[in-house]
């Protein structure tokens, strides 16, 4: 049996529940990213774009990403790789480990069993891992080409579409997910940086 020395990570479950907040937010912002001044940014930064096995007529974007893939529904984002992987599930407003690199979620018929139940938040923390790595990576990328401008127009339009709760706006986002990666004892709720 092994014993660890090093004490667990504790994130209150607030956390996550931002989290899953601001990566809702970041899906809008993704979906305006295929309609980008400069064509389909997605497409742009090495996505490949394939017909949703779930919904009709929406889409999948697919990139190989830390010896697994990031894959990119409109009902739900993640990171799958090493036998299992971490999701955003849109209309559960949930983060949440699955259970498999293999059968990733397809929205519309989600696979309960896949999802994994009462999990420590370490190890919810650890899966969210690649997938930040990512999220950060590409909100750079997006800054560098296209200016802080355009991610704070996509940010006003999302506002004004019904029903959308807003989380933070972008620059401060970001350094929001930063934090969240690196240290998360740091982190202070989403409200306070507003």
């Amino acid at each position: 049996m092994r014993i660890d020395s090093e004490p667990k990570l504790s994130i209150a479950n607030c956390y996550f529940r931002d989290l899953a907040d601001g990566i809702q937010q970041q899906m809008y912002f993704w979906g305006q990213d295929v309609l980008s001044p400069v064509g389909n940014f997605l497409v742009k930064e090495g996505f490949e774009r394939s017909p949703s096995k779930g919904i009709k007529g929406t889409s999948c974007y697919r990139l190989p990403w830390q010896n697994g893939h990031i894959e990119l529904y409109g009902a739900c984002a993640g990171w799958y790789g090493n036998g299992e992987g971490f999701t955003f599930i849109r209309p559960r407003k949930r983060c949440v480990i699955w259970l498999s690199d293999q059968i990733t979620p397809v929205p519309g018929a989600w696979r309960n069993e896949l999802i994994a139940k009462a999990v420590a938040k370490h190890e919810l923390y650890e899966a969210s891992l690649p997938f930040l790595d990512w999220l950060i990576s590409y909100e750079k990328a997006v800054t560098a080409r296209l200016g802080h401008s355009y991610r704070l127009l996509n940010y006003r339009d999302y506002k004004k579409v019904p029903k959308n709760k807003a989380w933070i706006a972008p620059t401060v986002a970001l350094k929001w997910f930063e934090c969240f990666r690196e240290t998360p004892e740091k982190l202070v709720r989403p409200k306070k940086l507003t």
